[in-house]
């Protein structure tokens, strides 16, 4: 029976609590604590809340519990999004990648039968980046990266970033595309907003300036995974087909929905008709179990959601649920228990 691989799974090392408790300056990052406990830093003269950080304080083996009571057999983890910083300071920016990774990897070490690691790269710094990230392939247990939908304004169409995009083509590596740093963030201040409209649409960006950027055509074998089913991309397509068509700036090789079958994305769509949708449109081989764990956005059972939905064949549910995720990831997926 294939094992169950959810792609999108979150963990803030305890790093930043001891960091938090201690009320110290690393990587030129402030941290603290709030009056009712939370876990905060300050960046740029800014205090930000750590999201849910009294949720990640469980140890690998009390993870991997609460893992087998939702019938998760993998986690592919990454960094917690509210801690995607982009640091200007070069040696701040490295060093808080290597010392994050090295975290994860210890937690990966820790339970390596059901745990893999997506790096955070120092992505403001192109060249550290793609250092960064053949540093963490060639560790155990990192399967790729995962990175922001933006960097300080950068679309991933932006050569300026092709460095990342050349060394994860050449590495072989994934690349986890999460929205961060909300660019409408401004237009979107009530109502949780920021990330029911926000995150999405900073998903389609990505992925429509990776498409129209002619990124795909430059990095053929680049594999590419977009958080929440991807945005609204997917039930935008058809326009993104017209455009390309009619508008000369829209250009691009071939059709976007072309394009957009070549991507992975995963589950996450909160909602059957959309992850129908999806399917219907990249085809069952391109989804990928997704919960963001521990996020309260996130779905607790995912596994059982997948099997709730009516629609899904038998075949589509084990592809979603791990065979995609094993063709993907081949031999950099741990083996199963006494395998």
């Amino acid at each position: 029976m294939t094992r169950s691989v959810d792609i999108h799974a979150h963990v803030l090392p305890t790093l930043f609590s001891t960091a938090a408790d201690r009320g110290t300056t690393r990587w030129g990052i402030e941290f603290g604590r709030a009056d009712d406990g939370r876990m905060m830093f300050q960046v740029a003269g800014r205090w930000r809340p750590a999201l849910q950080g009294d949720v990640y304080g469980e140890t690998p083996a009390e993870r991997v519990a609460r893992m087998r009571r939702v019938k998760v057999d993998v986690q592919i983890l990454s960094l917690s999004p509210s801690l995607f910083l982009h640091l200007e300071d070069p040696a701040d920016a490295a060093g808080f990648s290597v010392d994050v990774n090295d975290a994860i990897g210890a937690i990966v070490s820790a339970e390596p039968e059901h745990f893999c690691g997506l790096a955070v790269l120092p992505l403001e710094h192109p060249k550290a980046a793609a250092a960064e990230l053949e540093r963490t392939m060639a560790l155990d247990g990192f399967v790729g990266a995962v990175v922001s939908t933006n960097v300080n304004g950068r679309d991933w169409d932006d050569p300026y970033l092709e460095p990342i995009l050349a060394a994860a083509e050449g590495l072989g590596a994934l690349v986890f595309v999460h929205p961060s740093s909300v660019r409408a963030g401004h237009l979107l201040d009530r109502h949780h907003l920021r990330n029911l409209i926000g995150n999405p649409l900073e998903t389609t960006i990505a992925i429509a300036s990776l498409v129209f950027g002619g990124v795909l055509d430059r990095f053929p074998s680049l594999e590419l995974c977009f958080a929440h089913g991807g945005g609204y991309a997917g039930f935008g397509i058809g326009r993104f087909d017209h455009g390309s068509r009619v508008r000369p700036e829209a250009r691009s090789s071939r059709l976007p929905s072309e394009y957009l079958r070549r991507l992975w994305f995963d589950s996450l769509t909160h909602d059957e008709t959309g992850l129908r949708y999806l399917i219907d449109k990249v085809g069952p081989d391109r989804i990928l179990l997704g919960s963001d764990d521990p996020a309260d956005m996130g779905l607790t059972h995912p596994v059982d959601w997948i099997e709730s939905c009516s629609s899904l064949t038998e075949r589509e549910r084990s592809l979603i649920l791990g065979e995609n995720a094993t063709k993907l990831l081949g031999d950099r997926l741990p083996d199963a228990p006494g395998g």
